[in-house]
């Protein structure tokens, strides 16, 4: 084999290498199945690239292809393999390796019952993404707070009854931490001896089977109304009975507006007092009562038709 032979050879190794190499940190998918797209809108992709892993259930599964602002939210295009179904009602999230990390997309798959999410369908959001920057701002804030507090109690005072007062005010706080803490500990030994109300609910046996058997006993009620059972459930389901409880209390009102305006001999007998009247003037003309007739009083008008009644 000649020299220029072994120099061409080495040369299309090379190539070959490279060419490897570069689809390989490229992530190219030639002779691969290209999957499907789907998008989902972000609040927020700070920190999200193109080509950033797609990871279901902690596992990657695909990659981030695009993204673009659309209505005021990041739009980001994902595509996933063709074997992959998600439920349609899969949620998606903005994570991070850690603080220092890639952020990368998680989705967390739905409802089996669901239909799987189409091709260019979209998925919702989950909760919104944690923005470090803004974490990382609020942890120096409490940090400085942190500081200027040691700095103050710490930093001694010219005034000899200032820092008295200094170290009245931290004794004071030491001690209160103290007696919260023996409270704490008195309070969860008592629980611990089902002592108190908390303290046997905790501990007592009994408590927990009559609370068992009363939830059972809730439940068989609703079952029983759920299947119809039990003259309450006829009550609410059967319009039959409804219907005939309304047809007989219009009747009743009838009545009692018919009473009240004076008709038939109910509402005469209550409100026409000609009868009482009428009754009364024909007493007076007749003669003097017998003696056992003496013996007897009107009812009002009502009396006066049904008769009298002894004294």
């Amino acid at each position: 084999m000649s020299t220029e032979v072994k120099v061409g050879l080495f040369v299309i190794l090379g190539l070959c290498i490279l060419i490897y190499m570069t689809a390989t940190v490229g992530k190219w998918n030639l002779g691969q199945d290209k999957g499907y797209l789907v998008t989902v809108k972000l609040d927020s992709a700070a920190g999200l690239l193109k080509d950033s892993p797609v990871k279901v259930l902690g596992v990657t599964q695909g990659k981030v292809e695009a993204l673009q602002i659309e209505g005021g939210k990041a739009k980001i295009s994902m595509r996933l393999p063709g074997a992959l179904t998600l439920p349609e009602d899969s949620l998606v999230y903005l994570r991070s390796e850690g603080l220092l990390g890639e952020n990368y997309i998680e989705i967390k798959p739905g409802s089996p019952q669901k239909p799987p999410v189409k091709p260019e369908g979209e998925l919702m959001q989950g909760a919104p993404p944690a923005d470090i920057d803004q974490l990382l701002t609020e942890l120096s804030t409490v940090a400085t707070g942190i500081n200027d507090l040691t700095r103050t109690i710490t930093q001694p005072s010219d005034n000899a009854q200032e820092e008295k007062g200094k170290r009245g005010a931290l004794q004071s706080i030491i001690s209160n931490l103290e007696e919260t803490s023996t409270s704490l500990k008195n309070l969860s030994r008592s629980i611990e001896r089902g002592e108190g109300t908390l303290g046997k609910l905790l501990t007592d046996e009994t408590i927990y089977q009559q609370l068992t058997t009363t939830l059972s006993d809730i439940r068989v009620v609703f079952e029983n109304l759920s299947s119809g059972e039990g003259t309450l459930m006829k009550l609410l389901q059967d319009g039959e009975i409804y219907e005939s409880i309304k047809d007989t209390t219009a009747r009743i009102n009838a009545i009692i507006k018919k009473t009240e305006q004076g008709e038939g001999m109910a509402g005469k007998l209550l409100i026409d007092n000609r009868i009482y009247e009428d009754k009364t003037r024909e007493q007076e003309k007749s003669p003097d009562p017998s003696p056992d007739e003496s013996t007897y009083i009107p009812l009002t008008a009502l009396g006066s038709m049904l008769g009298k009644v002894p004294e």
